[in-house]
């Protein structure tokens, strides 16, 4: 298959309802998209103080609602417009369709199986639509915003729209597999409706970090992909247990973040603290720090260090107090 986004011409397009439309022009104001990032950045330091000295969840609730009543749906057209891509296309039978496990809220992934050349086959298909660009859009500010508030050297980029945000992820899985890291192959990009796009690649039977012991030479590949990818001036700008995939032993890499051009050297650091807190999530911190040696740097351990306190921020990386301390001493003094 080739890389070319395609349209799927041959079937008629639906255009958005009156109520979808309404709703894209409403979010997607700039000034709408202020007021609600400045309510949810006050709602989240507050429910980070309430966690702090109730010790409850607060945060981790709030931003699961917020993630339910913003995900987006797998509703009859797009099942219908998915199985005609799949049967023009990549000429399968016998179709079926079924949501990827995981948390998604900014896209939709599925599995779709079917036959082909008297086989069973599978494909990893990931809808991204205007919705999901807007939804990424205040995320980024909410991370920019934390960033700023620690001071540091680092930011996140927008999207323009849907085809960008799918276009970059099929740049950045094309790019990974280039680079030698372990990653889905991208068999094509198809625009499917109005601002509904597809990216189509391999499926991968496996299970997510998150769901798997972590042992010495998972270790070993995750710092090795990430610092290959530093060291070919590329950053993934979202490492988290749930973007690496376990399968027959071998790491996957899955869903980087559009870092700014000027962000990129800051950016490594953030990758590098961001592996390394994931991975204290599973292992002891002593045994994490002296895998992360073999691959990074005196100098580069204490430059993601300083990126802690922001690493530590992110919604998906849950760690407590004392072994942030731990690898706040063990950074400081890495040699």
């Amino acid at each position: 298959m080739g890389d070319e986004t395609r349209d799927v011409k041959e079937k008629r397009q639906t255009p958005l309802t009156p109520l979808a439309k309404a709703a894209y022009k409403v979010f997607n104001n700039r000034i709408v998209e202020s007021v609600i990032v400045a309510v949810l950045a006050v709602s989240f330091i507050l429910a980070a103080v309430v966690d702090g000295i109730l010790g409850t969840k607060a945060k981790r609730k709030l931003i699961d609602s917020l993630r339910s009543v913003s995900r987006d749906k797998l509703n009859a057209l797009r099942k219908t417009q998915i199985k005609y891509v799949f049967r023009c296309k990549f000429g399968l039978s016998r179709i079926r369709i079924r949501l990827a496990g995981g948390s998604y809220w900014l896209s939709i992934p599925c599995i779709v199986e079917g036959r082909k050349d008297g086989a069973d086959v599978k494909y990893m298909a990931k809808i991204i639509n205007g919705m999901s660009a807007i939804k990424h859009r205040y995320m980024t500010m909410l991370r920019n915003l934390g960033i700023a508030a620690e001071a540091a050297e680092m930011r996140f980029d927008e999207y323009a729209d849907a085809k960008e945000m799918a276009s970059f992820e099929r740049y950045c899985l094309t790019r990974l597999k280039d680079e030698h890291v372990s990653a889905p192959a991208v068999m094509g990009m198809y625009r499917l409706n109005e601002d509904d796009y597809m990216l189509v690649t391999e499926f991968i039977e496996g299970r997510p970090l998150s769901e798997v012991p972590v042992d010495n030479d998972i270790l070993d590949q995750i710092f090795f992909d990430i610092k290959t990818m530093h060291d070919h001036g590329f950053v993934h700008g979202d490492i988290k247990l749930d973007n690496f995939l376990v399968s027959g032993g071998k790491v996957f890499v899955f869903d980087c973040m559009k870092v700014g051009y000027s962000a990129i050297q800051p950016g490594k650091s953030f990758d590098t603290i961001c592996a390394l807190c994931a991975m204290c999530q599973k292992v002891p911190v002593a045994r994490v720090i002296e895998h992360a040696r073999k691959y990074f740097s005196k100098e580069e351990l204490q430059k993601a260090g300083r990126m802690l306190d922001v690493a530590v921020s992110k919604v998906d990386i849950e760690l407590p107090d004392s072994i942030v301390r731990e690898i706040r001493r063990a950074l400081d003094n890495p040699a």
